[in-house]
């Protein structure tokens, strides 16, 4: 991790009630990670389980920014609440223990674990001067025309860069105009 802030708590200052309510709020978020690879990867297997997945090309980024820190030191069973500029006390968000990440509840999780998840870059999406607001991780996968699986590369790429790189693989040359606008 990165120097811990001094404004976030510690782990082993909070009281047994935070520490419950914020290892949910931390499964939560793992369940939905969790998920959503499981998902990703029913989809490259059926590509592949019909032969097609060596001539596939797959881009997967892994968001728009790094994770949010809207929830507050505390975290919150709704993001309204905190768009609103309240904070609910600990006690009050544990009724929602149960409900935490359902359809009952739209979350957000304290700004430590946003911190923590952030690693190694320092801190979070509202914080774009610094990687852990704007770095993510993107992954791509091409088994015909990419020779180096596993490749790692560090330099910085944006979404706008997906679109004339699908263009290119598919030997599509880029529109002149778009909605009558000039392209540049």
């Amino acid at each position: 991790l990165t120097a811990w802030p001094d404004d976030l708590p510690k782990w082993e200052t909070l009281d047994p009630e935070s520490k419950k309510l914020f290892a949910r709020q931390a499964e939560v978020f793992a369940a939905y990670v969790a998920y959503s690879d499981n998902e990703i990867g029913r989809v490259i297997q059926a590509v592949e389980d019909v032969g097609k997945l060596d001539n596939t090309l797959i881009i997967y980024i892994e968001g728009d920014n790094g994770t949010s820190a809207e929830g507050s030191t505390l975290g919150t069973p709704s993001e309204l609440i905190t768009i609103e500029g309240l904070t609910i006390p600990v006690a009050e968000q544990m009724k929602f223990y149960d409900a935490w990440g359902s359809d009952q509840t739209y979350p957000h999780m304290s700004v430590a674990w946003s911190w923590a998840f952030d690693t190694p870059f320092k801190w979070t999406k509202q914080v774009a001067s610094h990687f852990g607001g704007t770095r993510q991780g993107m992954a791509m996968s091409w088994p015909a025309r990419i020779k180096d699986a596993g490749g790692v590369r560090n330099q910085f790429h944006h979404v706008i860069d997906i679109v004339p790189t699908i263009l290119e693989a598919a030997g599509i040359p880029a529109p002149m105009m778009v909605n009558g606008v000039a392209q540049k």
